[in-house]
């Protein structure tokens, strides 16, 4: 389907199968479908020569494939491997229900589809799995099968109500290497749609893989865990342990911001940003401070693009902040780096930042 999807967005059938021809004996068959009267893209390889699972690795480091979309594959491949062995505790592989040769062809000509694109960036929406139970060669088993879970592990998920296996193993280890998630994707300019239909009719549903070529808004959008609590018997003194403990569980921010509370008195409102629900910091904020509760919400973000580079400057390497925003770049120093300027140098901070400021402005205008 991913094949599918990027061939009717526009990448040349001819090009994926001379790109594929390192790979092995096989035939590429492209035809147009319809699913719930939508139409798209549909292929399958007719398999003339298989190749057994133990040679997927070797095959692509002997073939002629671009060195990115080589180490992608491997990367993917071994990913499927490492899971399959975890599920079926075995030393000697064997894919079950995927199909030898077709996952290695489905693995790289993907890549080498999404290699012609020459994307910047792959986000994607949660991954779609279905519920109940399908019928296998081994009995009845979970439509979310127990490779397509680990191999999704960290990734979002949507359990739909269908009884049917709506992301594959395959299609897992695929989605999870190469793509950042992301609730809400902000499309300034839509370029290309491409359609890929799947092998299964469902009742009721289009079985379509839809993908966009697109510019992307200079603001990100994505959500985040707030947990607030307020603190009116505690030592400020143990607020700067707290902060090391919550940003080593995993933490986006922490904030304190005074605060009147009942009866007159003065408290603090402890604020922590997270990237998903975590009890491990809950159990930080139970551990370390004195409150009895908390309030939990999740909430959106707005964020300006931005990246780390490093450079060389007179008191050596320096990372920068770049921040683009409406075809402007802002640039900022990292605190941490003029600090041990300052300290190493013995020079005050503010003269290293304005220093290294004008030699950053110079260096690279925005």
């Amino acid at each position: 389907m991913i094949l599918a999807a990027l061939i009717d967005l526009g990448v040349p059938v001819d090009h994926v199968r001379k790109k594929l021809r390192c790979i092995g004996n096989f035939e590429l068959i492209v035809s147009r479908v319809k699913q719930q009267g939508v139409s798209a893209r549909s292929v399958h390889f007719k398999i003339k020569k298989p190749i057994k699972v133990e040679r997927f690795i070797p095959v692509i480091t002997k073939s002629t494939l671009p060195s990115g979309v080589k180490s992608q594959a491997i990367t993917i491949i071994q990913r499927i491997f490492d899971v399959e062995r975890k599920v079926h505790r075995i030393k000697h592989l064997h894919l079950h229900e995927l199909a030898d040769t077709d996952t290695l062809l489905d693995i790289t000509s993907a890549l080498v589809a999404i290699d012609y694109l020459k994307v910047c960036k792959i986000y994607s929406r949660a991954a779609k799995v279905g519920q109940g139970f399908i019928k296998t060669v081994e009995g009845n088993m979970p439509a979310f099968n127990f490779a397509t879970a680990e191999l999704l592990r960290d990734f979002p998920v949507h359990i739909l109500p269908i009884s049917a296996e709506l992301t594959t193993p395959t299609g897992a280890a695929i989605l999870s290497t190469i793509a950042e998630p992301r609730a809400e994707i902000v499309l300034s300019k839509i370029k290309g749609i491409g359609l890929g239909a799947g092998a299964m009719h469902i009742k009721g549903y289009s079985n379509l893989l839809r993908v966009f070529k697109a510019e992307v808004a200079d603001i990100l959008t994505d959500e985040c865990i707030v947990i607030e609590t307020n603190i009116d018997d505690m030592s400020p003194q143990d607020y700067e342990v707290l902060f090391e403990y919550l940003y080593e569980a995993g933490a986006l921010e922490v904030f304190l911001t005074p605060v009147i509370m009942k009866h007159s008195r003065p408290g603090i409102l402890l604020t922590v940003l997270c990237p998903t629900y975590s009890d491990k910091i809950i159990n930080v904020i139970f551990n370390q401070t004195t409150t009895i509760g908390l309030r939990i919400r999740h909430t959106k973000r707005l964020k300006l693009k931005r990246s780390i580079s490093k450079i060389s400057s007179p008191y050596g390497p320096v990372r920068i902040k770049i921040i683009e925003y409406d075809g402007k770049k802002r640039i900022s120093l990292e605190y941490q780096d003029i600090k041990k300027i300052a300290l190493k140098k013995k020079i005050p901070l503010s003269k290293v930042r304005a220093q290294l400021t004008k030699f950053v402005d110079k260096k690279m205008p925005s």
